[in-house]
């Protein structure tokens, strides 16, 4: 096996992010993943020589940069003595925030497990207060200094909450630094307040929605916060709806969770599947079925690593994973694809429905291998017995994956019960895996001229090059002291906007467009320039709200004065 190979500026990323154990280089780091990933088949008797071949090409796809677990499954397989540390990404903490002393050991013992955390304050009279007591929670185990993640949290309330506007405000009158706020808004709520109706509240109070939709508006053009998410439209998306419903998500909107639900993360790097005929379509199939086995014994690891039997027993019955992409970006530079195009929508579409596909072959074929999850037991209350991928996905074809192949693998899981995860896919972020694959993050346009991953500047300056031949490093130079290549004589210039000078619809156009090929709900922020009126959030919320999203963030340049970068 060849070296694991790493950047300067990744391996000071793993290790400031203490994904490194003390002392570990990226190379060991590698091994242990690799090991403890797959050391786990035995317990199902799985023949060693199919176990090495796995591990074996799920290995080759991580060393050719194509493929990464989450930084919790980096951070965590392996490194314990006893190996009872979980893998998950993100869970909503199953707590009773009206017994706050017994809440909080519990909450402490989920925030060890490195996850991202959600709560749901609609059940409670006090959603401020509580809010502030978490944070407080938060940045007092911060302080510790004994987490090897930052831990960050959603908080969630639904629109009708008798103290909604309280909520609304709650980031712009304190500090609350550990927290993302979220309004949980209605289909109903959304059309009276595009109609200048009325609302009522849960304590029967009459509002005008119009004008509660506005604060709302306010408060994010003020500093980024609340955003909104439908936790409604995520529980229509819901296979388990009636078993498992959505009350909460992580902290960056990208799926509902039940409390207690948790959900494993991996990537695939589209851009490693470019070649010079366009996307290597059976390539990307094939990582997306070694992530998902590999995902399915990540679960495995982690179940008994659970602070809560609840949390226990849902990963039994769903065995949820989620698996995302970066690079778009990359790829469509690599392509010579516009952003804003039709033609990159489409394409976008194309890749992420192959992925979708792949990985439920691939889970029905770990279902006849190891057995389906618990949920696949009720005919009577799992959508996939009714419909749910012929009105999802089938109704949704691409290039890549017809109806017909919807239909015949919807109706292979009907009559044979077999499917291992009850959801498979996901588009979180990918902060910092993003950085150690090299590329763009999630399904993003390129962020700024400044601060590219490896791959990114690589195919930047080949695209440069290809145009302009020996002027290149010029136009470079002249783009990155104007800030943009759209002031330069470059043709096709419109490929290298970057996310300031892309629109907001055509930003949304891209989440609506793959957003009915892929499972879960999409992590998005569109980011505004500085001068971004309270109208113009307002438009995104409302424009988002017709494309069907079910979250939206937004953020304002410079609203914040700790930001990390400058747009």
């Amino acid at each position: 096996m060849r070296e694991f190979e790493t950047s300067a500026r990744v391996n000071e990323m793993l290790a400031r992010g203490k994904i490194l154990a003390p002392g570990e280089s990226p190379q060991h780091m590698f091994e242990r993943v690799m090991d403890r990933l797959f050391s786990i088949e035995s317990t199902w008797g799985i023949d060693l020589g199919e176990t090495q071949r796995n591990k074996d090409i799920f290995a080759d796809y991580m060393l050719q940069s194509a493929i990464s677990p989450g930084s919790p499954t980096l951070t965590n397989a392996g490194r314990s003595e006893n190996d009872n540390t979980t893998l998950s990404s993100c869970v909503v903490i199953p707590v009773d925030l009206r017994k706050l002393d017994e809440a909080a050991g519990k909450i402490r013992s989920y925030y060890k497990q490195n996850m991202g955390s959600g709560f749901d304050f609609t059940p409670y009279d006090d959603p401020v207060g509580l809010l502030l007591w978490l944070n407080d929670l938060s940045a007092k185990e911060t302080a510790t200094g004994d987490y090897d993640r930052y831990i960050g949290n959603m908080g969630s309330l639904h629109v009708s909450h008798p103290r909604i506007r309280e909520f609304i405000r709650a980031k712009r009158d304190t500090s609350i630094k550990h927290f993302n706020i979220s309004v949980d808004v209605s289909d109903e709520f959304m059309s009276a307040a595009i109609e200048h109706g009325v609302y009522r509240l849960a304590d029967d109070t009459r509002i005008d929605a119009s004008r509660l939709l506005e604060e709302i508006a306010e408060s994010a053009q003020h500093n980024g916060d609340p955003g909104l998410i439908s936790l409604e439209r995520m529980n229509r998306d819901n296979p388990v709806q009636i078993i498992s419903p959505y009350t909460s998500t992580p902290p960056c909107s990208e799926m509902g969770l039940a409390p207690g639900e948790t959900c494993q993360f991996g990537y695939i790097n589209l851009l490693k599947f470019v070649t010079p005929d366009g996307i290597d379509f059976a390539k990307l199939s094939d990582a997306a079925t070694i992530m998902t086995r590999a995902l399915d014994n990540a679960i495995e690891i982690s179940r008994s690593g659970y602070p809560d039997e609840e949390s226990q027993q849902l990963a039994v019955l769903k065995r949820k994973i989620g698996i995302g992409v970066c690079g778009l970006a990359d790829t469509f530079i690599q392509l010579g694809i516009s952003y804003e195009s039709e033609q990159g929508r489409m394409l976008a579409r194309d890749m992420l429905a192959c992925i979708n596909y792949a990985t439920k072959v691939a889970s029905v074929r770990l279902a006849e291998q190891r057995g389906s999850c618990g949920a696949m037991a009720d005919r009577k209350n799992n959508k996939y017995y009714h419909g749910f991928i012929e009105s999802r996905y089938a109704m949704n074809p691409t290039s890549s994956v017809s109806q017909s192949e919807w239909e015949k693998l919807a109706e292979y899981i009907n009559r044979t019960g077999k499917l291992r995860n009850i959801l498979t896919t996901a588009l979180p972020p990918t902060g910092r895996t993003s950085i150690l694959l090299g590329v763009t993050s999630s399904i993003e346009p390129l962020f700024s001229m400044h601060g590219w991953n490896e791959d990114t500047r690589k195919y930047i300056e080949l695209f440069v090059s290809q145009r302009v031949g020996p002027d290149s490093q010029r136009v470079l130079a002249q783009a990155s002291e104007q800030g943009t290549f759209q002031h330069t004589l470059l043709p096709d210039k419109e490929v290298l906007k970057t996310v300031k000078e892309i629109s907001s619809i055509d930003q949304l156009e891209m989440v609506a467009a793959v957003s009915g090929v892929y499972d879960e709900a999409i992590s998005k922020t569109v980011n505004l320039p500085s001068t971004a009126s309270v109208q113009d959030v307002l438009d995104i919320f409302i424009t988002s709200h017709r494309l069907g999203l079910k979250n939206i963030s937004v953020y304002r340049d410079k609203s914040y004065e700790n930001q990390p970068i400058t747009l």
